[in-house]
């Protein structure tokens, strides 16, 4: 089989490997699509901490595929079409007893401390069958009532952390919500937000062309990072203290500064996007904080069940994620699909074995 693997920063190698079998409890997942994250493009730079020590790794952690071969004992059955959530845990910690692998004191994930997605099988550990990742759906409704293909379901999982945010930020009917960003998380937020009841939603977006694309995706107003054009955008939208909400899915210093300053009396702030090593402290007023009684959470990956929400949301068609996929390649020409993926030219780019 084929592989794309992690050979030092700036190299990422087909390779041809024999193809795994599973053992007891495992599975083997013949890969459908595998989407390309800016985490993966932070890997195949080797700026990625989990690849420090890792050549020959497989990434790629927005999976979709089909169970093709399951060892003695296991969860899985062969032919079920499944969305892979990636993370897992030891089972043992205080996270993993609330339920909350992200935070796992052993974190484990697929394309990060193993083998991921960029390859034509995959093969799924005992401990993550066993944890219930594997989230099977109906191809019939993903194909037919709802026009997705297979491919779009490999996007619940960006979905499901955006899912994480917004969940931390408890958006009710009516709110003003201001978003930092038009990537594809900033979408799914903005999506999020409607789907939550926000009377109104203003990104905040330096790409003129994503500006567009988020005014498509129901935005009351998008505009640069001038904050005065912020600030009368809010005023605009019903809430001239400033926004209920702010979510910063930029990574950027400046937006998370300016998020408090736009946020309203009793504001949620939620610092969705990581900052780059060496560039993650961020001079705060924190008399903002105190003042107007400011709510600043961070969030980051998701559980499995944020996974099955958000796949929910795609499967049902509430989510448009179909839209966001704008270019396709196939594993030999994943050189091109990563430079694309890196330009920033294409939204999100699959990878289809």
């Amino acid at each position: 089989m084929k592989v794309l693997a992690y050979r030092g920063p700036g190299s990422m190698v087909v390779e041809e490997r024999p193809q795994p079998r599973p053992g007891p409890g495992e599975a083997l997942l013949k890969v459908d699509a595998c989407s390309i994250c800016g985490t993966d493009v932070r890997i195949a730079n080797g700026s990625h901490r989990a690849y420090a020590d890792a050549l020959g790794r497989v990434p790629g952690h927005e999976v979709v595929g089909t169970v093709v071969e399951v060892g003695a004992g296991g969860r899985a059955a062969d032919g079920e079409r499944v969305f892979v959530a990636p993370n897992y845990g030891c089972g043992m910690c205080t996270a993993c007893a609330r339920g909350q692998v992200n935070m796992c004191e052993q974190p484990r994930a697929i394309g990060i401390t193993e083998d991921g997605g960029f390859a034509d099988y995959l093969l799924l550990h005992k401990d993550l069958v066993d944890q219930g990742n594997l989230l099977s759906f109906n191809v019939a409704t993903a194909t037919g009532a709802t026009g997705l293909d297979i491919g779009t379901v490999a996007l619940a999982e960006p979905l499901a952390c955006a899912l994480r945010g917004s969940r931390a930020c408890r958006i009710g009917e009516g709110d003003v919500v201001l978003v930092y960003g038009a990537g594809p998380v900033g979408l799914f937020h903005l999506a999020l937000a409607r789907l939550a009841g926000a009377g109104a939603v203003v990104v905040c977006e330096p790409n003129a062309e994503r500006r567009l694309r988020a005014l498509a995706w129901g935005a009351t107003s998008a505009h640069d990072a001038d904050f005065d054009q912020l600030q009368a955008a809010l005023v605009s939208a019903g809430a001239p203290k400033g926004a209920n909400v702010v979510i910063v899915a930029a990574p950027v210093p400046a937006a998370q500064a300016q998020a408090l300053e736009l946020a309203g009396p009793w504001g949620r702030v939620n610092f969705f996007a990581g900052l780059a090593r060496g560039h993650s402290r961020v001079e705060l007023d924190t008399n903002l904080v105190h003042y107007k009684e400011l709510v600043v959470t961070g969030t980051s990956a998701s559980t499995n069940e944020e996974c099955r929400a958000a796949l929910e949301l795609i499967v049902d068609g509430r989510v448009d994620a179909g839209s966001l996929v704008e270019a396709r390649f196939d594993l030999a020409s994943a050189a091109d699909a990563f430079e694309l993926a890196a330009s920033g030219r294409a939204m999100k780019v699959l990878v289809t074995p």
